[in-house]
């Protein structure tokens, strides 16, 4: 993908999730944020019956569609944080809102970031979920670099939780008209399984599936459909490294 290319992409996902988080609650019926993704709140079940103060990361948290409810459970198990971050900064202020909304402001803390560009603290976090994230970024390459540097910030045991679009289609919902997707980063689901088993060579896989997605969205000048095929992959950093 080109630099204009991406810049253009950039831009029409940037105005989608404004205008998104303008108009809709996390946690209320009406979007796809209505509730967390499931995967991602048995990760943390299954973390917290080995960590019962864990660190957690969300990459792309938003508004806390995820976030908010694992701070909740964190809050019930008595201990453990999460750090949401987000490219968008309505976002990352939507997050502290619904932090303190639901009270749980002192389990969150909301970070603007760039995932790409952002440095993490080596072996800080025990759990890294990113859904809707990853397929933001500006190549393979890149995609394989943050990865790396996610590891890198994973205690071992810890885990990762990620939910990547892949095969993505838009058509215009009136007259069915296909349009390109603006999206960054365009994988199949098979480039994309390819690469996350590579990247996570030597980790235990917890959870390999996948299922089509479909979403009616106001991303356009008129009303669209997005289609996708969901990639959910989790795995599990070794706890010692054998040479």
């Amino acid at each position: 993908m080109g630099a204009s290319e991406f810049e253009q992409a950039r831009e029409a996902e940037k105005d989608y999730h404004e205008k998104l988080y303008e108009e809709r609650d996390i946690l209320e019926p009406g979007s796809w944020m209505s509730k967390p993704l499931p995967f991602a709140m048995e990760l943390l079940e299954k973390l917290l019956a080995d960590h019962p103060s864990p660190v957690v990361l969300d990459l792309g948290s938003g508004p806390g569609r995820n976030a908010i409810p694992i701070a909740q459970r964190l809050q019930e198990a008595g201990n453990g944080r999460i750090v949401g971050t987000d490219l968008l900064e309505q976002a990352v202020e939507k997050l502290k809102e619904n932090a303190a909304k639901f009270g749980v402001e002192d389990r969150v803390q909301a970070i603007q970031a760039d995932v790409e560009q952002e440095a993490f603290e080596a072996e800080t976090y025990d759990y890294v979920l990113a859904c809707g994230c990853l397929e933001h970024v500006s190549s393979e390459d890149a995609l394989l670099r943050v990865i790396r540097k996610l590891q890198e910030a994973t205690r071992p045991g810890g885990m990762h939780g990620l939910s990547m679009n892949t095969d993505l289609r838009e058509t215009v919902v009136e007259t069915g008209e296909e349009l390109p997707p603006q999206i960054e980063l365009k994988l199949s689901e098979d480039q994309t399984r390819a690469l996350l088993e590579q990247a996570y060579e030597g980790w235990e896989v917890l959870l390999r599936s996948g299922h089509e997605v479909e979403i009616e969205e106001d991303k356009y000048d008129e009303p669209t459909e997005f289609k996708a095929r969901n990639v959910v992959f989790a795995a599990r950093k070794p706890c010692s490294i054998h040479r």
